[in-house]
């Protein structure tokens, strides 16, 4: 007996209102604390700003007010919200559904006076049940009972019940979005072109950043930077190839990815987010041949060596910007085929400078160079996302229930006081939207006559 009373009022509390109100207000609390405290600081970065030896400081990291929306707090004030939905919802819906699908249909007297609307009117047998056939449809319920008859007619039955959708869809969307919050991820990757990543950097509560391992590897096959005139960038573009980490010949997966074209593998989606020059790593354009003959073109990272066919190796080492105000250069060391080694300065502006100014065996000829580059991609994986927007949907639904549709109930008796006449009893009921209903009931009485 103790035990049942337990439960009862556990039960109680959870679906009393007094604690809706309390879990509402502490999640207005947590909402304000959220953006008082920056939450994309580190918990160091705001204890800086503390004295750590303060009693307030143990009270910013017990409470982690740095990452309020993922602190323990506020996940137990969203759960004690999802068990109080449950709780008021299986306290309140069985005996509406019980009355949806069994509705009171006789109009009795108690009935008849409970009504916010009703009406009695002595008339001709013929002309009420012109009444009941103009205003109730051929579906309603009818029935005749020692002669009266009984007739009973409902609009949007189901409209009580959007509170409850209403319900559902805060649960799925509190639950899919706890669920999306800890299982999926939101991070980045550079992937240098040519070369290949399967790691995804996170940033994690407080600021901290860890590594995900994907079980597959990206491959950037090719990185294409679009520049305005002035050098500004305009667009930018990434080739992405998966392979299965014991293959790597024949990818699962190719796409181009731009902004807003994203690639999808397994659950995660690829975007183009930015992405990054690569110091040291620039492809020099060299055009190279004897002296005044026919030029071999080459394409070198810095260090490689071009091979001339006397042995003579010339060497890119190292690509200038601006060298002494002639615009971009690269210095090119020579070595001959007896290890003797020069070097000079071939200038991209003035492609004639090496062969009539140095007159080498070779002529060298800058042709600029390609810049390499490393993507940045953001990597998400959402798995309950669609649970999520299910959820808002779902809100809509109930919402457009509980606002839009109006339930009413019409209930008409029709006794007999002779063979001619009879005494007719209208009665309506509406739980929302008094005033509207007010005028369409007595637009109903109107056909009444007296």
């Amino acid at each position: 007996m103790g035990l049942s009373l337990l439960h009862h009022r556990l039960f109680a509390f959870f679906a009393s209102l007094k604690l809706t109100i309390i879990i509402l207000t502490l999640l207005l609390f947590g909402l304000i604390v959220g953006m008082f405290w920056d939450q994309t600081l580190t918990l160091q970065e705001h204890l800086s700003s503390i004295s750590q030896t303060s009693l307030f400081s143990q009270f910013f990291i017990f409470f982690e007010l740095d990452d309020v929306f993922h602190s323990w707090w506020f996940s137990v004030v969203i759960l004690l919200l999802a068990l109080n939905l449950i709780a008021c919802s299986i306290e309140r819906l069985p005996k509406i559904w019980i009355d949806i699908h069994h509705p009171e249909r006789i109009l009795t007297e108690r009935l008849f006076k409970k009504a916010a609307h009703h009406i009695k009117a002595t008339m001709p047998f013929t002309q009420a049940m012109r009444f009941i056939d103009k205003v109730f449809p051929e579906k309603s319920y009818r029935i005749c009972h020692d002669d009266d008859f009984y007739a009973f007619h409902e609009k949007h039955k189901y409209a009580r019940t959007g509170v409850y959708v209403v319900h559902i869809a805060l649960l799925m969307i509190m639950f899919g979005s706890m669920a999306t919050t800890n299982l999926g991820i939101d991070g980045m990757m550079m992937i240098v072109e040519g070369d290949q990543e399967h790691s995804v950097h996170i940033k994690g509560p407080g600021g901290l950043t860890f590594q995900h391992e994907l079980n597959f590897n990206v491959v950037c096959r090719d990185f294409r930077l679009k520049s305005f005139v002035d050098g500004s960038p305009m667009a930018f573009e990434s080739d992405l190839a998966i392979f299965h980490k014991n293959d790597s010949v024949n990818p699962v997966a190719t796409q181009t990815i731009r902004v807003n074209e994203p690639l999808q593998y397994e659950g995660y989606t690829f975007y183009q987010a930015s992405y990054q020059p690569m110091s040291g790593d620039s492809q020099i354009r060299l055009s190279i041949g004897p002296h005044g003959g026919t030029r071999k073109n080459y394409t070198l990272p810095i260090g490689a060596k071009a091979q001339m066919p006397d042995q003579t190796s010339l060497i890119p080492i190292e690509v200038i910007q601006d060298y002494g105000g002639l615009g971009e250069a690269v210095k090119i060391q020579q070595v001959s085929k007896d290890g003797q080694a020069t070097t000079f300065v071939v200038f991209r502006q003035y492609p004639d400078f090496d062969p009539m100014v140095r007159r080498g065996e070779w002529d060298v000829f800058f042709q600029g160079f390609d810049q390499v580059y490393a993507t940045g991609v953001s990597v998400a994986r959402v798995p309950f996302i669609a649970v999520v927007f299910l959820g808002f949907v779902f809100m809509f639904i109930g919402l457009f229930m509980a606002f839009c549709m109006s339930h009413r109930r019409y209930f008409v008796s029709v006794k007999k006081i002779n063979e001619e006449d009879c005494e007719l009893s209208f009665a309506g009921i509406a739980r929302r939207h008094p005033h509207a209903f007010a005028d369409e009931f007595q637009k109903l009485t109107n056909w009444i006559k007296p």
